[in-house]
C-alpha cells in the first residue's frame, strides 16, 4: 500500500478511553502515513496498554509528564517523515485527509496546509463545521491573521513540513492552551500557508473548566504575543506588523474583564504597569472581583 511521507504524532495523557480510535483512524488512512508515533506523557491509566496492543504498527514512546508541547516536540524529534501532523489523542482523522493536505501544500509550495474540522457539540448542543481560508497566504499574512484568533482550529487539522517545524522552534512549553496559535504564527512568518477546502478532522467534545481555560488562554496568550517580536528579530522574520506591548496588554485586560476572569486581573495589572499602561476598567474590575491568583499562575514561573 502506498505510504505518504507523513509522520503522525499523537501526544497522549490518560487517554485510554479514546486513543485506540484515534490510532485506528490513522492506520486506516488511504494512502497510509509513513508512521504513527504515540508519545505517552506519563499517563497513569491504561494508555500504555492500549498502545502496546497495536504492536509494531505504531511507535510508542513514554516520557515523564511535562505537557502537550514537550510531548509533541519529542514525537517530532523521533519522526522521519517529510511532513508532520500533530493529532490530539481524542480526535479522528478523516479518510483521505492526509493525501489532500499534502497535495494542497505541494500545489502551493507551502510549508503548512490546513483544512476544515467537524467540532462535536457538548451534550444537547449541535455539531458545527469550522475552518476557513482566512490565514492562507505568504508571510507575514498568516501570522497577522492568526494574532488574535485561532484560525487553524487544532494541530490535527494541518500538516507542517518537518524542516519548518525545526525552524519555528517547535511548540513552546508554558504557553498552553495557546501554544498552537503561537506555533502557527511562527510557521506563517517563515513559509506560505495553504488552505485545503475539505473536512480533514473530526474533533470530539471534551468537558473542561471554561473559566480556568479562559484565564490561561488570556494570560499566556498575551505573553506569547509580546515575546513574538524578539523571536522575529532572532529569526529574521518581519515584525513590523506586531502591535506594541501596551496594545497587547490592553487587549488582554479588556478580555479578562469581558469574560469575568478576576483571578488573573492582578497579574495583568502588574504587566500593565511594567509596560506603562493605565487602564481604569481593569483596576475597577480588580477591586470588585478580586480573587487569589490560581495555582497554575503562581507556580508556572512565567510571570
Amino acid at each position: 500500500m502506498e505510504r505518504l511521507p507523513v509522520s503522525i504524532i499523537i501526544p497522549a495523557y490518560n487517554s485510554a478511553a479514546f486513543i485506540g480510535e484515534a490510532v485506528r483512524s490513522c492506520l486506516g488512512a488511504s494512502p497510509r502515513p509513513l508512521e504513527v508515533i504515540v508519545v505517552d506523557d506519563g499517563s497513569t491509566d491504561e494508555t500504555g496498554a492500549v498502545c502496546a496492543a497495536f504492536g509494531t504498527s505504531i511507535k510508542s514512546l513514554r516520557v515523564e509528564n511535562s505537557g502537550v508541547s514537550r510531548a509533541r516536540n519529542v514525537g517530532a524529534d523521533a519522526a522521519s517523515g517529510e511532513w508532520l501532523l500533530f493529532l490530539d489523542s481524542d480526535d479522528i482523522l478523516m479518510p483521505g485527509a492526509l493525501g489532500r493536505l499534502v497535495d494542497c501544500a505541494a500545489a502551493q509550495n507551502a510549508g503548512v496546509a490546513y483544512g476544515k474540522v467537524i467540532e462535536r457539540g457538548a451534550p444537547g448542543k449541535p455539531d458545527r463545521l469550522n475552518g476557513f481560508d482566512y490565514c492562507a497566504g505568504a508571510p507575514p499574512l498568516p501570522a497577522e491573521r492568526s494574532f488574535r484568533r485561532g484560525v487553524i482550529i487544532t494541530p490535527g487539522s494541518a500538516v507542517v513540513r518537518a524542516g519548518l517545524h525545526r525552524r519555528a522552534g517547535g511548540f513552546v512549553t508554558g504557553y498552553e492552551p495557546m501554544e498552537d496559535r503561537d506555533y502557527w504564527m511562527k510557521c506563517g512568518l517563515l513559509e506560505r500557508v495553504a488552505f485545503c477546502d475539505d473536512v480533514v478532522l473530526d474533533k470530539r467534545w471534551q468537558p473542561a473548566s471554561h473559566g480556568s481555560q479562559h484565564a490561561k488562554r488570556i494570560y499566556r496568550g498575551q505573553l506569547a504575543q509580546r515575546r513574538l517580536r524578539a523571536w522575529c528579530e532572532s529569526n529574521g522574520a518581519d515584525a513590523s506588523w506586531i502591535p506594541s506591548e501596551q496594545v497587547i496588554v490592553r487587549w488582554a485586560l479588556d478580555e479578562a474583564v469581558w469574560l469575568r476572569c478576576p483571578e488573573i486581573l492582578s497579574a495583568l495589572r502588574r504587566e500593565a504597569r511594567a509596560v506603562g499602561v493605565q487602564h481604569w476598567r481593569s483596576w475597577l474590575a480588580g477591586l470588585v472581583f478580586r480573587r487569589p491568583e490560581p495555582d497554575w499562575l503562581v507556580q508556572s514561573g512565567i510571570r
